[in-house]
């Protein structure tokens, strides 16, 4: 097992990100939520979902980026490629496809006037067409959006000429987990928040660890590994360009529950499962501005989760989470991944109680500034980067 319980050393690593208080406005500002929606919601690469929920020709999901008042559609065409494309129609700006998610092979509709597009974008049928004037189907397909894929995620970037591509906006990121794998791994269950605190509160409390023996300790107890002073410390840190990794282990020597005991007995059915890319036992991947991958091997239990924090006004947020697994082999593998489930719901909905309370704290006005200390310097280097595309947008 590795330990790096030192003190104070990753300040000393990264000594460009100084060790100041960071101030509450971005926080609360209307002003500053405006200016996230511009320079850096509608200027990166964001993650909308994976390749995985459209298997096959015609299958489609929607996507909301409602900070950039945007719906998205992404659908796999005859042609087996994933596009997206705006969901809007071309006539008179009616949003195109209502569900969330479903298959439309070869074509999708307007409800309003039925027109019609094939499922790579072009616009095949207009009701009444030679009532037009001047009028050509071929230049009123469905609008495209930037979309690329990584690793089976699908990206997408409002900006219709990108500064940069995926890779390179990943950097780092994906050079670590290229290969991972997550396609081995499929979506086992979704949960969706709704949380009255501002998207910044809800990352920032999940990319740090200090909080792990207080918040969590009726649910995990001494889950992690800490150190004479019973706190968690990073196992290791490493800050990208624009994105972050921290990592963690698992306490070794914990009684565990009658439960645990009888779900984890070893079945006859050994897996060896292993994720070469991860760093530590729990791996927390923050891709800027609003998707983590968390990456947790203990035992022969490997899971990935996805955490999305999508914002809908300074002080209201989506936070999305997303569980993968294995197919399990058998009773007792999928009894396992139930418990795993729903232990962590558990600790989720003491985070979520727990942003709401930060929020209406940061809201009040009692405080300016925000403290951190060497095992939140992710957060700081976040809120940098944030900083850094804020002040770049404002002088282009």
């Amino acid at each position: 097992m590795k330990t790096a319980l030192r003190e104070k050393q990753w300040a000393e690593k990264y000594p460009d990100l100084g060790t100041d208080p960071l101030p509450v406005a971005p926080y609360v500002s209307d002003e500053q939520f405006a200016l996230e929606r511009d320079l850096v919601f509608r200027r990166s690469w964001i993650n909308v979902g994976r390749v995985d929920e459209v298997p096959n020709p015609g299958d489609y999901i929607v996507r909301d980026i409602a900070i950039c008042k945007a719906s998205i559609l992404i659908i796999r065409g005859s042609d087996d490629v994933v596009r997206g494309f705006h969901n809007v129609c071309s006539h008179r700006g009616n949003t195109l496809v209502l569900d969330e998610r479903g298959s439309c092979p070869g074509s999708v509709y307007c409800h309003f006037h039925n027109w019609i597009y094939s499922d790579t974008g072009a616009l095949i049928r207009v009701p009444d067409e030679e009532n037009f004037f001047d009028f050509d189907k071929r230049d009123h397909g469905l609008t495209p959006v930037n979309t690329d894929i990584w690793e089976g995620f699908v990206f997408v970037h409002l900006d219709p000429e990108p500064a940069e591509t995926l890779r390179e906006f990943l950097g780092g990121v994906a050079d670590q987990l290229d290969g991972c794998p997550f396609h081995e791994m499929p979506l086992t269950q979704t949960y969706r928040v709704e949380e009255h605190a501002n998207w910044k509160v809800g990352l920032d409390a999940q990319n740090e660890l200090y909080h792990f023996p207080f918040q969590h300790r009726r649910v995990l107890g001494d889950a992690f590994v800490t150190n004479d002073k019973k706190q968690c410390r990073y196992l290791d840190l490493t800050l990208y360009d624009k994105h972050s990794v921290w990592s963690c282990e698992f306490q070794r020597g914990q009684e565990p529950t009658a439960l645990a005991t009888t779900l984890f007995k070893f079945d006859g059915v050994l897996r060896s499962f292993t994720i070469p890319q991860m760093i530590g036992e729990m791996d927390f991947f923050t891709v800027f501005p609003n998707f983590v991958i968390l990456l947790y091997q203990l035992g022969t239990t490997t899971s990935y989760l996805t955490y999305h924090f999508w914002p809908l006004a300074v002080d209201l947020t989506i936070w999305e989470i997303g569980v993968y697994f294995r197919e399990p082999l058998t009773v007792r593998e999928q009894l396992r991944q139930e418990y795993f489930k729903c232990t962590y719901r558990d600790t989720l909905q003491e985070d979520t109680a727990m942003h709401e309370t930060l929020q209406a704290g940061l809201a009040s006005g009692v405080k300016s500034h925000v403290i951190l200390q060497d095992n939140e310097l992710a957060i700081r280097h976040f809120h940098r980067v944030l900083e850094s595309r804020l002040h770049a947008g404002r002088n282009a």
